[in-house]
């Protein structure tokens, strides 16, 4: 098993995340009413990453200084825990209030299987770290604003003591991406095209995508990412042959799309948004060749069916044959229907506004229906997961 997956995911007094906790397969895929809780779920882990790399004073201040983070119906005294288990590690981080406000110094538990290795109090500057308070007992953090995780690992490759137990942890808090369907610059793309740069990495509002394209079209002789974009891009839409990417500036790019029933390139301002969207999302899933945990909120904005279910095909794709881990928030019937009942999870608020989570494979009332229909046509049919009163 990789070290650097994501087995469990509990999220406690996060939105209407009153306290969930979830067993992620190599693909989940989240379905249900509106604001029930689905893309809280994605952004409770983008959250925790956001935290170590840019700070929590930062990425608190772009979610209102979490204003409206904390479930209504948390004691006063509540903090919001989203706790991350791995195949080696269990990993806790807790966020306190201040004023109404989250507090910049948050509270943190890593544990191994066998041992507790960082243990930090909620509004503390300190963590103890196992084996480093008989170095320096009353060492405050660098970086108190940040988590201390990453402090902890520098503290074990500076003794030797190794970061085996703690690297798959690290590994896959950076490699979590997070797309929002909605959040791509599609006006920016089509107007002013994209920064140079040779990042192979997209960037969360896609802006960077013509150039990505272009640095992974020059290592087409290195490795296979270009070729599975542009193969699914065909499948997805038959008349679409090539795409060229094109330097237009100084530190522009700017893409243009062959199609078999045009004579001349189309300029990007001029394509579909459903062939747009597809690049983006085929982009976000092979640009990296790296292993990854993706989160695509909405992925099917847009798209044809017949794309859909391309998409399907690539999303099974990249989790088994490229090893990634993909979780999806969807309203989409078509898309969820691709999936295994196994990997679906419907997403629903109780009677008290709390977020509950059910795995379509289980739940008992609808297992001899789906042996003749489709998850979405049940969905549909409002048989799962229902949003109106009928």
């Amino acid at each position: 098993m990789l070290q650097n997956k994501l087995i469990n995911l509990t999220v406690k007094n996060f939105r209407s995340l009153a306290n969930v906790s979830i067993n992620t397969e190599r693909l989940t895929v989240l379905f249900g009413p509106n604001g029930a809780g689905k893309s809280a779920f994605l952004e409770a882990l983008w959250f925790v990453r956001d935290c170590g790399i840019r700070g929590v004073d930062i990425a608190s201040s772009d979610r209102g200084h979490g204003i409206g983070l904390l479930w209504e119906g948390a004691d006063n005294a509540a903090h919001i825990s989203i706790a991350i288990e791995t195949p080696a590690t269990n990993y806790e981080i807790l966020f306190g209030y201040s004023s109404g406000r989250i507090e910049p110094f948050v509270g943190e538990q890593l544990s191994s299987k066998t041992q507790r290795l960082i243990n930090r109090k909620v509004g503390s500057d300190k963590a103890i770290f196992k084996g480093f308070q008989e170095l320096k007992p009353n060492e405050k953090l660098i970086e108190p604003e940040k988590p201390s995780l990453t402090r902890y690992i520098d503290f074990l490759n500076m003794t030797g003591a190794g970061t085996h137990e703690v690297a798959g942890l690290a590994q896959l808090l950076r490699g979590i991406r997070y797309y929002h369907a909605r959040s791509a610059n599609f006006y920016k793309l089509r107007t002013f095209g994209s920064e140079s740069s040779y990042e192979t990495r997209l960037s969360g509002r896609s802006e960077n995508l013509w150039s990505i394209l272009r640095n992974l079209h020059d290592k087409q002789v290195l490795d296979t990412r270009y070729d599975t974009i542009m193969g699914f891009m065909k499948e997805s839409f038959p008349s679409f042959k090539a795409l060229i990417t094109e330097q237009t500036g100084l530190n522009s790019v700017y893409a243009r799309f062959i199609d078999k029933y045009r004579h001349k390139p189309i300029q990007a301002s001029g394509i579909s948004d459903g062939q747009l969207q597809m690049l983006i999302q085929l982009t976000a899933l092979f640009s990296e060749p790296d292993n990854s945990l993706i989160l695509l909120d909405e992925p099917d904005l847009s798209l044809h069916p017949w794309a859909l279910s391309v998409l399907a095909k690539a999303i099974e794709t990249a989790t088994k044959e490229w090893k990634k881990q993909v979780i999806i928030a969807t309203h989409s019937p078509v898309l969820m229907s691709q999936f295994e009942p196994e990997y679906l999870l419907a997403v629903e608020l109780d009677d008290s506004g709390q977020t509950i989570m059910k795995r379509v494979n289980e739940i008992e009332n609808i297992q001899d229906l789906l042996e003749n229909y489709a998850t979405g046509s049940l969905y549909m049919a409002e048989m799962i997961a229902p949003q109106s009163n009928n």
